[in-house]
C-alpha cells in the first residue's frame, strides 16, 4: 500500500492534479447547470478531495471546493444559494476563492469556527459560525453541524431541503450522525486524511442510511474497498464512485 504523506497550509492546496484549467472549469459549471433534472434527480460535480457543487431543481450548495475552482469557473455560476467549509485544511478551504465566491454569488457561508474568522467572522453579513448540533435555517434549508474526527477542528453537516436530507463528512473520522439520516451521503474515505478510512465512512453510512452515498477523499482502492463493504452490509444503499470534474446526476 502506497502511503501518502501531506503538509496542508490555510489557504494553499499542494497537489496540483486536481485542479482544472480556467477553460475546462468554465465548461464544467455550464454543464452541471444546463443539466436537465427529472423530478426526483439532483447533479453533482465532485472537484477532487472532498470538494462537491450539488444543483438541486432549485437550490445550489457548494462544500469544500478549496480553490479547486478557478475564479472564471466561479463566474459561471447561474447562482450560488449555500457554501459550506468543514474546516481550514487547504485542501478544503481557501479564503482568496472563499471571498471571490461571496463577491460574485450570493451565497452564505456556514463554516466552522476557525475558517469563519479566517474569512473575518461577524464583519461578514452572509456568513454563520455553525454549532454543533443546533439546526438553523439558510434561505430555506436547514443546516445541522456535528463535531467530526480529524487533528483540527471539523464540523461534518446535515444540509436539509424539504425532505432531501444531504450529508458532507468533509474528511472527518466517524462520529456519530444517529440523529440526522440523510438521502444522499458524500463520504470520505482515506487518503490523505489520517483521520478517515472506509471503514468511518461505512459507519458513517450505518447510521445516515442514505439511498445515495457518493464516496470521496480517497484512493480508488479505499473507495471500492467502502463501495463492498455497503455492497455486503446494505444493499439497498448505492454507492457511487464518482469521475472527477464531470457532471453526475443521480435520481433519489
Amino acid at each position: 500500500m502506497q502511503v501518502y504523506k501531506f503538509r496542508f497550509e490555510c489557504g494553499k492546496v499542494l497537489r496540483s492534479e486536481y485542479l482544472m484549467s480556467a477553460q475546462k472549469g468554465c465548461e464544467l459549471i455550464r454543464d452541471l447547470f444546463s443539466r436537465p433534472l427529472a423530478t426526483g434527480e439532483v447533479a453533482f460535480v465532485y472537484l477532487g478531495y472532498a470538494g462537491i457543487v450539488l444543483r438541486l431543481e432549485d437550490t445550489v450548495m457548494a462544500f469544500d471546493v478549496a480553490n479547486l475552482l478557478e475564479n472564471s469557473a466561479i463566474a459561471a455560476f447561474e447562482r450560488l444559494d449555500l457554501l459550506v467549509f468543514t474546516h481550514n485544511h487547504g485542501d478544503h478551504y481557501n479564503r482568496a476563492r472563499a471571498r471571490r465566491i461571496l463577491k460574485d454569488t450570493a451565497a452564505h457561508i456556514v463554516a466552522q469556527k476557525q475558517v469563519a474568522e479566517d474569512l473575518g467572522g461577524a464583519q461578514l453579513d452572509r456568513l454563520t459560525i455553525a454549532e454543533h448540533r443546533s439546526p438553523f435555517s439558510v434561505g430555506g434549508l436547514e443546516v445541522v453541524a456535528i463535531n467530526g474526527v480529524h487533528p483540527r477542528p471539523i464540523n461534518v453537516y446535515r444540509v436539509k431541503k424539504g425532505r432531501l436530507g444531504v450529508f458532507h463528512g468533509g474528511d472527518s473520522g466517524y462520529s456519530s450522525v444517529k440523529d440526522f439520516p440523510a438521502q444522499l451521503a458524500f463520504l470520505p474515505t482515506g487518503v490523505p486524511s489520517p483521520s478517515c478510512s472506509p471503514e468511518s465512512a461505512f459507519r458513517f453510512t450505518l447510521d445516515l442510511n442514505p439511498r445515495v452515498a457518493v464516496a470521496m477523499h480517497g484512493t480508488p482502492a479505499q473507495m471500492n474497498s467502502f463501495k463492498a463493504l455497503v455492497k455486503r452490509k446494505l444493499p439497498d444503499t448505492t454507492v457511487l464512485i464518482p469521475r472527477k470534474n464531470v457532471t453526475e446526476t443521480i435520481l433519489l
